[in-house]
């Protein structure tokens, strides 16, 4: 309901799309399961959220999370439903992660100054 919640908000501030972020890497490598590229377009430290659990990570930390998620759920299908802009101060995007019969909404939030990933969310 809150992931509902949340695209129905970017839905009504806009449709920007910042062009020099990388939409389509990171979207690849969540279909091949390459949590270091992803990590590698985060933040000196990243704000994972998976499955209710939260916790603020470096890199190295990071990628081992998400290898435990690919570990999971691994070779899913991702498709962006959104991207773009909530306000001039932050940038996000709204996608979904399908394996098997397991569904999972994904949330970016990027940084304006360094077009960098704040925080990574991942829910059912």
């Amino acid at each position: 309901m809150a992931s509902a919640l949340i695209y129905f908000q970017f839905l009504l501030f806009g449709f920007s799309y910042p062009s020099d972020l990388p939409y389509s890497e990171i979207e690849n490598s969540f279909e091949s399961n390459n949590s270091e590229y992803i990590i590698s377009n985060c933040e000196d430290v990243v704000l994972l959220m998976l499955d209710g659990e939260e916790g603020i990570y470096n890199h190295s930390q990071a990628t081992m999370v998400l290898n435990d998620f690919f570990n999971d759920y691994p070779k899913g299908e991702f498709e962006y439903t959104f991207q773009g802009k909530n306000s001039d101060e932050e940038i996000f995007s709204v996608a979904y992660y399908s394996v098997s019969v397991n569904k999972f909404t994904v949330l970016f939030s990027f940084s304006k100054q360094e077009n960098k990933i704040e925080s990574i969310r991942i829910s059912k």
